[in-house]
């Protein structure tokens, strides 16, 4: 490892940022499916308490929607001057995804938890074509596109590149024609997230110092803040609901300073290096393992019963704890697995050189 914090060509920033997105993977969706902001779950704010609770919990939310979008901003500035298909991270994109899909499935049959159906294990094992996993087919279909995109944006000059960033812009962004056009195109943004990020590694890479990055994070979190406690207030009554907000609307900005900060990072701590390269390669697993469709059900089934019964006032202390531990139970499979795979390889490569 390099004192500027890379070790094999990954730069510690940017894989502590795919720890904190993958975390806010998690958070986004107990929010969505074990408090279940978009039904069940409402705070009541006629008292001070009340009001500090769905305050700590709409910036929760707020803090944890760029996760995905920081993914692809990351992608798009480092695989943006690779020209050919990236056909490894393809692989292990897919490969992961089919051993969790196929093998949690397996699993399940195995030991009774659910009866084995052969066409429940065929949609199992096309994850990407059933779309069980809506990021990983929406982010293969950008790794297949990538080399085009780049081929083409490269002879880009900076003016060409800006016109078709504001092209895609008002395509995409939700206030202008992404209120229409945009409604579950996510291979669409995703493509206009991989062209950003390329644009930032080969024009804007010092556009955003760290410093002026938070202040601009900060300044679209206050008035995504401020908008919805607006929509909270119009309603008139002492209910409120934590609300999200589309990836491609104010989210969109919010996602490009986030991207822009953890750039800046320095970080001088050896052990937190290592402690972030040891478990940035383990975070894509984490999506694979609690969406798996019988995993998702299950967990927030039983999210959602532990919160609905939980006092308001530990709600947000209750969020954290469930993300954390998804986060870390998930880390853990992935380690044993990976160091089983590692230890398989081993032992059979003993076993054919032997004469």
């Amino acid at each position: 490892m390099s004192s500027a914090g890379t070790q094999g060509g990954r730069q510690v920033q940017f894989e502590l940022l795919r720890i904190v997105a993958m975390l806010g993977v998690v958070m986004n969706h107990v929010f969505n499916y074990g408090l279940r902001i978009y039904g069940d779950y409402h705070a009541e704010v006629s008292d001070v308490g009340g009001g500090v609770v769905w305050t700590v919990l709409q910036m929760f939310k707020f803090l944890a929607l760029p996760s995905v979008n920081c993914y692809v901003l990351i992608t798009g500035y480092f695989l943006f001057d690779r020209l050919s298909l990236r056909t490894r991270g393809l692989w292990k994109v897919w490969s992961t995804t089919w051993l969790y899909a196929v093998g949690i499935y397996l699993f399940c049959a195995v030991t009774g938890l659910v009866t084995f159906d052969a066409t429940e294990l065929l949609r199992h094992a096309t994850p990407i074509l059933s779309n069980d996993y809506w990021f990983v087919t929406s982010y293969v279909v950008l790794l297949l596109l990538a080399p085009f995109i780049s081929r083409v944006m490269m002879r880009a000059t900076q003016r060409q590149y800006l016109w078709a960033l504001l092209a895609g812009g008002i395509v995409c962004f939700q206030p202008l024609l992404g209120w229409f056009l945009m409604d579950g195109q996510q291979i669409l943004l995703f493509v206009y997230l991989y062209m950003i990020g390329g644009y930032i590694h080969r024009f804007a890479d010092e556009l955003l110092p760290l410093r002026r990055a938070a202040v601009c994070f900060l300044a679209v979190l206050a008035v995504m803040f401020a908008y919805t406690l607006y929509k909270n207030l119009r309603d008139g009554d002492n209910s409120f609901d934590v609300f999200a907000m589309a990836y491609h609307g104010l989210v969109l900005p919010q996602s490009v300073a986030l991207f822009y900060a953890f750039k800046g990072l320095r970080i001088q701590s050896e052990r937190l290096r290592r402690v972030v390269f040891s478990l940035a390669p383990l975070s894509f697993a984490v999506y694979v393992i609690h969406t798996q469709p019988l995993v998702h059900r299950w967990l927030w089934d039983e999210s959602f019963r532990f919160l609905s019964c939980r006092p308001p006032l530990l709600l947000p202390l209750d969020c954290i704890a469930i993300t954390l531990a998804v986060f870390f139970v998930c880390i853990v499979i992935e380690g044993i697995r990976q160091n089983v795979s590692r230890l398989l390889g081993q032992f059979s490569s003993k076993l054919i050189r032997r004469p």
